[in-house]
């Protein structure tokens, strides 16, 4: 049934939904303004870039990085379809077989 032995909100210094904001000392009961959200996505996506490129690799190695990039330009490069022939049914009829007669 509630709490009705309960002290109120009010009484303990607290808040209710239905209250009004507490403003701020500026006067404004907004947060401040975060950085641009699509900003952010775009500096997060070139960091998880970066991030893939040098993953497996060792900043000691000399040809660090040309196994990937010989990767990516494959997977860049136009694919050419292989030239494939049908294979080819053949039937002989001259061939025997016993205790076959057709």
């Amino acid at each position: 049934m509630g709490s009705l032995c309960s002290k109120s909100a009010h009484a303990l210094g607290g808040r209710t939904l239905a209250d009004e904001p507490v403003q701020g000392a500026s006067g404004n009961s907004a947060p401040p303004p975060g950085p641009n959200p699509r900003t952010a996505a775009a500096e997060a996506a070139e960091r998880r870039r970066q991030a893939e490129q040098s993953r497996g690799t060792q900043s000691s190695n000399p040809n660090r990085g040309q196994l990937a990039a010989q990767l990516e330009a494959n997977k860049k490069a136009p694919r050419v379809p292989e030239a494939t022939q049908e294979e080819r049914l053949v039937v002989r009829s001259d061939i025997s077989v016993p205790g076959f007669e057709g």
